[in-house]
């Protein structure tokens, strides 16, 4: 198996709002453009339940297919894309404290050590920046402030 390099990125922020809003957000894959700006379209093929797939289009990339690999409904689902260069995993969690919601957004890239290079200059800074800005406009969507 060829050498591989981490790289992590994550964010939580605690809002007063409804997990169950939180968690329409989420299972509405098809609409998360409205909240990641960073995607331009997602088409789920199927149920949002782990084994499901669908199709992500990053703003000014091509299309990739998208593995829901956990989902605990009203708490937690995770996903994996599988590329040439490695392995993405996101990870959104959210947690009830009283009358408001921590919500986490993670992502892991596990790549390989010959396109490390160019996944540290091209991709990892907007993947990472992302991760802040995608959970903030979550928070702002479904904040009660």
């Amino acid at each position: 198996m060829p050498e591989t390099q981490e790289f992590v990125a994550g964010a939580t922020v605690t809002v007063d709002a409804q997990a169950h809003d939180v968690w329409a957000l989420w299972a509405d894959v098809n609409a998360w453009k409205t909240w990641d700006t960073g995607i331009e379209s997602t088409v789920l093929h199927g149920n949002f339940k782990a084994g499901a797939t669908f199709t992500l289009t990053p703003q000014g990339g091509e299309p990739m297919e998208v593995t829901v690999v956990t989902v605990t409904q009203g708490e937690e689902f995770s996903d994996e894309t599988r590329l040439p260069f490695g392995t993405i995993r996101t990870c959104h969690r959210m947690e009830s404290i009283g009358a408001r919601v921590r919500i986490t957004h993670e992502v892991v890239a596990e790549v390989a050590a010959d396109a490390v290079g160019f996944f540290g200059r091209e991709v990892w800074p907007h993947l990472q920046s992302g991760v802040a800005e995608s959970l903030g406009n979550v928070a702002d969507i479904v904040g009660n402030d």
